[in-house]
């Protein structure tokens, strides 16, 4: 609700009353909003000048009639009026309760002199304040506008109230009709902006009051059922009630309305509370779009109203995406380095499937079950997934379950309370799925969950309802749920690892990232990572020789996609700046058998090879290794330097050399 503050001066009245600024309206736009407002004024026939008797007035018991309509509001600014009343001004100012039709039914004054101009110009219980009677007037521009107004001086379009300076402010009830007005007039000399602010912050106060009211009367039963229906709900759910305000909204609607939905206010998606009542209340759907160029969505609104009466207290919008047949086609296609899926580099066939599928079910709230090797990018694949979906705006929690004991993996998902166990923080913590609340929670390393966490994570993936270690308060978070492993899932749920009910509430959507060794763009993928990590660490962009890329194609990549960007950091290292990178500048163990750094410690020889989710961490460690004792070759020793050639922090080579057991060499 706006506020407007109309001001003139006394030769600027002379002027409009003779005609004299009928064509100044547009010219002058400064003059604009007085103007429109005693143009209205004569178009009603309004007396410009004003009498004592002026102004129709009802009777004692019409006036009693009046006050018994509106009973519940005079309830709540009774004690308000009085507050407005005392003010430390020694003329004084009265506080006045009009109704719709501008007949004021009470008053109170705080004294002084002004009260008996008060009654003189007819500021008194049963007189009319309408602008057809008064003309611009703070009561009756107030009906007329709903807006709050504050009316100074020779701004009131009659006369005889050029000395007054009044406030108003509408009052609407639970249901949106404008019920009354409060009111606060004193001398125009002692205008002040303030009493503005105060009584529009006492309307404000009155309408929520009534609201409260209102919503008590609500059944039980259906309150709760609001709030379990929000609760359920993966897709946007909000309850909006007049004139527009967000009452109550699901994780999924705040994180697509953002501060419309925690501020209160606003409306949904540009929907006026009159659109979103008219069509609760005729059963149809509408349909919007967030933005020019955004997704376009499906409204459906419910009305919510009074038990045992009709009228609509507030209406529940679930938003439902709606993708259009030409966005689709879009969708089944993305462009390879282009929208969110820039970060997954290449056009292997089996790629773009993936992404394709990806593009598809990324708008929905399903859950999503990545299942490939490690180092494929699935944390890749899965931020891109959040970026196209319709919690975007919301966060996005990454959580690597294989990486904590299970009793921190329960703190760190659910949170705990202040005390729960040794170690725990005093203030309590609220964990992964608070934090996760309304956008996208990413559960790397899946598999690795024990099956007492599995439980957990299947009620919350039911009803959204947790607790947080040492606390029987329940809580809920609404998220959309990617898991990812590069486990084989239907093993582990034979061998009685993983529980069968989460895996199946887990297999909404599947995906599967193919292994480098399969793909048929390693050149291309080679060259586009070789350019990012070149340009990252400040160096030109070399190119790869053909023996560099034959030399690659050789190698059986048991690390993927993370262990060939160790490869090319390496080899940047050891390209020292030239504009082709060739085949010498790789290990040179690649891709001719078994890898083995200089910095790996001896091993015995295997009779079997080792399994690809153990072979694979084990070449990555070593090729590290190389790594940094190449760069600190390179740097002479300086520690700082050879970070800044392998894109790393200081303090980050400092842990892997004291990991891998190196020792830095002397400083030259």
């Amino acid at each position: 609700m706006g506020t407007l503050t109309l001001s003139a001066s006394p030769f600027l009245w002379e002027q409009f009353l003779v005609g004299a600024l009928d064509r100044d309206a547009g010219a002058r736009p400064e003059l604009h909003p007085i103007l429109t407002r005693w143009s209205r004024s004569r178009m009603l026939g309004a007396p410009s000048t004003g009498l004592p008797d002026e102004g129709p007035s009802v009777g004692h018991l019409a006036l009693v009639e009046r006050r018994a309509r509106l009973e519940p509001v005079w309830h709540e600014l009774g004690g308000m009026m009085e507050v407005l009343a005392a003010a430390p001004l020694p003329s004084g100012r009265v506080a006045l309760l009009a109704d719709r039709d501008g007949v004021i039914l009470a008053t109170r004054t705080s004294g002084g002199d002004f009260r008996d101009h008060a009654d003189a110009v007819r500021l008194i219980e049963g007189a009319c304040w309408d602008e057809t009677s008064r003309g611009t007037n703070a009561i009756g521009t107030a009906l007329a506008e709903a807006s709050s107004v504050a009316v100074v001086g020779p701004a009131h379009y009659a006369q005889r109230h050029h000395g007054l300076v009044c406030y108003a402010a509408p009052v609407h009830d639970p249901f949106g009709e404008l019920v009354c007005v409060l009111d606060v007039t004193g001398p125009a000399g002692a205008a002040d902006p303030l009493v503005l602010v105060a009584v529009a912050s006492m309307a404000y106060a009155a309408e929520a009051r009534l609201r409260e009211v209102a919503w008590a009367r609500v059944a039980t039963a259906a309150r709760g059922g609001l709030e379990a229906r929000l609760a359920r709900e993966d897709s946007p759910v909000l309850i909006v009630e007049p004139p527009g305000r967000v009452r109550h909204a699901n994780g999924a609607a705040r994180a697509l309305l953002g501060d419309v939905a925690s501020s209160g206010t606003g409306g949904v998606l540009g929907l006026s509370w009159p659109e979103l009542k008219a069509a609760a209340l005729r059963g149809e759907s509408l349909e919007v779009r967030s933005s020019e160029r955004g997704t376009p969505w499906r409204v459906h609104a419910e009305a919510v109203g009074e038990a045992g009466g009709g009228a609509t207290l507030a209406v529940l919008v679930r938003l439902e995406p709606l993708v259009s047949r030409a966005r689709a086609v879009a969708m089944d296609a993305p462009a390879p380095g282009s929208g969110p899926w820039a970060a997954l580099k290449g056009r292997d066939a089996h790629l773009c499937a993936t992404l394709r599928e990806a593009a598809r079910f990324a708008p929905t709230a399903l859950p999503v079950l990545l299942l490939s090797e490690t180092g494929t990018g699935k944390e890749l694949l899965a931020r891109a997934l959040h970026s196209a979906s319709a919690v975007a705006s919301g966060p996005f929690v990454a959580v690597n379950c294989g990486a904590l004991s299970p009793a921190l993996l329960e703190s760190e998902l659910f949170g705990h309370a202040p005390g729960a166990f040794t170690g725990a923080r005093s203030g309590g913590a609220d964990g992964k799925l608070a934090a996760a609340d309304g956008g996208t929670l990413f559960l790397d390393e899946l598999a690795e969950m024990p099956p007492a966490l599995q439980v957990l994570l299947l009620r919350v993936l039911e009803d959204g309802n947790y607790s947080r270690v040492g606390e029987s308060r329940v809580r809920q978070s609404r998220f959309r749920l990617i898991g990812a492993t590069c486990r084989d899932l239907d093993a582990a749920v034979r061998a009685g690892t993983f529980r069968s009910d989460l895996y199946y509430r887990l297999q909404g959507v599947v995906l599967r990232l193919p292994p480098l060794r399969e793909r048929s763009d390693l050149g291309e993928l080679a060259q586009a990572l070789l350019a990012g990590l070149a340009e990252a660490s400040g160096q030109a962009r070399p190119t790869l020789s053909p023996a560099a890329l034959a030399r690659l194609a050789a190698h059986a990549w048991p690390g993927n996609v993370r262990e060939l960007k160790t490869v090319l950091r390496l080899a940047l290292v050891r390209a020292s700046g030239s504009p082709v990178l060739d085949v010498n500048a790789l290990p040179p163990e690649l891709g001719r058998g078994p890898v083995s750094g200089a910095a790996a410690a001896p091993r015995p020889v295997e009779s079997t090879p080792p399994p690809a989710d153990e072979a694979a961490p084990r070449a990555l460690r070593e090729l590290e290794a190389h790594a940094i004792q190449e760069a600190l070759a390179h740097s002479d020793g300086n520690v700082a330097r050879a970070a800044r050639r392998l894109g790393i922090a200081r303090s980050t080579l400092y842990r892997m050399v004291e990991r891998f057991g190196l020792v830095l060499p002397p400083r030259s």
